[in-house]
């Protein structure tokens, strides 16, 4: 059922559309969806935190403290990694999972493109602009926008 689930949620087309809709005309991003085990591990070795987390984003032009590696330039420029977990996803999905699984990934997408949610003022221009790209994708689909509740700074 998972799977199935993840499938209709059409996060490659999202993607795809949401950088179209960024006017990004060249740029690749991975999306991968696993479990609260792996999310936590990666949680814990990335962020400090040993806990699992719904997404994590990993710019691909920011390298990892105490890492020397980064990607060599190539004709699609990598922009980086989006990192889902399914079930955690699934425990805060009022609207359903698939739509949970499309807010997860644009929120993934936003970070990897520099934007966060620390301050107020912050928070508010990423969840605009989340709503923006989770409704034109909707459109695209012939559906009525997600309700997408606003991001809270944070730390608070």
């Amino acid at each position: 059922m998972e799977r199935a689930v993840a499938r209709s949620a059409g996060l490659g087309d999202l993607l795809r559309g949401a950088l179209q809709d960024l006017r990004i005309s060249s740029g690749r991003v991975n999306c991968r969806l696993t479990g609260a085990r792996e999310m936590t591990r990666l949680n814990r070795a990335f962020s400090g935190q040993n806990s699992s987390t719904d997404v994590l984003a990993f710019p691909a032009s920011e390298t990892a403290a105490g890492f020397d590696f980064t990607l060599p330039p190539g004709p699609v420029p990598e922009l980086g990694d989006i990192v889902i977990s399914v079930p955690d996803a699934w425990m805060n999905a009022p609207q359903g999972p698939a739509e949970e699984l499309r807010l997860l990934a644009v929120h993934g997408l936003l970070h990897l493109l520099g934007h966060d949610h620390h301050e107020a003022g912050e928070a508010r221009r990423m969840t605009i602009e989340t709503r923006r790209l989770l409704g034109l994708a909707a459109d695209r689909r012939g559906e009525a926008a997600p309700r997408v509740p606003a991001l809270v700074p944070a730390g608070r």
